[in-house]
């Protein structure tokens, strides 16, 4: 066995001596609040409307990407639908609102490595697709969400799909941002979802909740107006509990 010199004797006996400091030193006490605490204290609720703010001011989420592929996300509300996938463990997902497709990529991808048979139907008018989404189970659906004939063909898929493997239905919404699209796409993809899964309306920070204050009436007062008229649905706040977020009382669980 070698023979420590007196320097590497000290040396080492620091190490110990800062490793037990370390252990021995009281911890930070975590707080065991909920979001609807959080949002229930207005001080809470200012900060985490200031943070919101401030992170979408940062222009960070404008530049994520996944598989190289643009994807317009808060990654606090994409790792929440992942979380969702999980529990809810859906046959079909439906997102309105395709852009460059890296969402709709994405959740294919997530559902495939969960092993959660699934197929994602995305739909736009003008979809901007850089991969082949039939590569990653994708179903693109050219044409405005709220054409009736791309809603009659979507319920088709939905259906379909549901022969083949029933189980429960997710549908995310985020095309046009204003309040009478929002509204009307809720009205017409509601239906789709299964009780118990979800109906995700996305951006409902803009308008001043907190952000983008001159934005106008947009997907929170499409909210609004849906909860008041229809009784199956709730906002589920729990699934902010991640608390940065860029849909605010939009994750809308049906009973």
């Amino acid at each position: 066995m070698p023979v420590l010199d007196r320097q590497e004797v000290v040396k080492r006996a620091g190490r110990l001596a800062r490793r037990i400091a370390n252990f021995a030193r009281p911890k930070p006490r975590s707080i065991p609040l909920s979001v609807e605490q959080v949002l229930a204290s207005s001080a809470g609720r200012e900060l985490v409307e200031r943070f919101i703010e401030f992170y979408y001011r940062s222009g960070t989420a404008q530049s994520m990407s996944y598989r190289g592929i643009e994807i317009l996300k808060n990654p606090c509300d994409v790792w929440k639908a992942v979380e969702l996938f999980q529990i809810v463990r859906p046959t079909a997902v439906v997102e309105t609102g395709t852009h460059h497709g890296g969402s709709a990529v994405y959740y294919g991808d997530v559902l495939k490595m969960l092993g959660i048979v699934s197929s994602v139907i995305t739909i736009d008018m003008n979809p901007k697709w850089s991969v082949d989404p039939q590569a990653h189970g994708v179903t693109s659906v050219v044409g405005y969400s709220t054409d009736m004939e791309v809603v009659a063909r979507v319920r088709s898929l939905v259906e379909r799909r549901q022969q083949e493997q029933p189980g429960s239905v997710m549908v995310f919404l985020d095309s046009d941002h204003s309040r009478d699209n929002v509204l009307q796409e809720m009205r017409l993809y509601s239906g789709l979802v299964t009780p118990g899964s979800y109906l995700v309306v996305e951006d409902t920070h803009v308008n001043g909740h907190p952000s983008f204050a001159s934005h106008g009436p947009g997907p929170w007062e499409a909210v609004d107006a849906f909860l008041a008229e229809n009784q199956e649905f709730s906002a589920d706040r729990a699934c902010e509990r991640f608390l940065l977020t860029f849909n605010p009382r939009g994750w809308l669980r049906r009973r």
